[in-house]
């Protein structure tokens, strides 16, 4: 997968009751690494969102965060994603936007970027619709690691 940058929506690609998920730490380390720059996006508040990132110890992960309020609109929506892409100085076929949700699947996909379904958030069914949609699925973090 190649890739320049990434947008990680929050809390449901990243968190699981405010805990962050297996192997998700190794993943954003690698990623940095490999000099790709990370946003995070968010339907929470500033304060809050920042409070999540900063307890799961990978605030510093990301080069931004933007929050529905800042941007005038909504997280699944394409606009959302865009802007961050614009923040991130990229262009979308080198951003991949790894979410937690099929709403979020299906608006990255209808914008035009390329997705990548996480699981953890979703129930079975809309996770089946969220791998059909995806270009990658990513059942656990861990799976990633086993390829690296």
């Amino acid at each position: 997968m190649r890739l320049q940058s990434a947008i990680f929506t929050l809390p449901d690609a990243l968190l699981d009751g405010g805990t962050l998920r297996p192997g998700a730490d190794k993943v954003l380390s690698i990623l940095k690494m490999e000099s790709v720059w990370l946003y995070a996006v968010t339907a929470l508040d500033r304060t809050e969102a920042q409070a999540l990132l900063r307890s799961a110890g990978i605030e510093g992960d990301f080069r931004g965060l933007l929050t529905e309020r800042e941007a005038g609109c909504a997280v699944c929506s394409g606009t959302m994603l865009e802007k961050a892409m614009r923040r991130l100085r990229s262009q979308k076929a080198d951003t991949v936007v790894f979410t937690g949700t099929l709403a979020l699947v299906e608006s990255a996909k209808a914008a035009g970027f390329r997705a990548v379904a996480v699981g953890g958030a979703a129930e079975e069914d809309e996770w089946r619709q969220m791998c059909a949609l995806a270009d990658y699925e990513l059942p656990h973090y861990e799976d990633w690691l086993r390829l690296e």
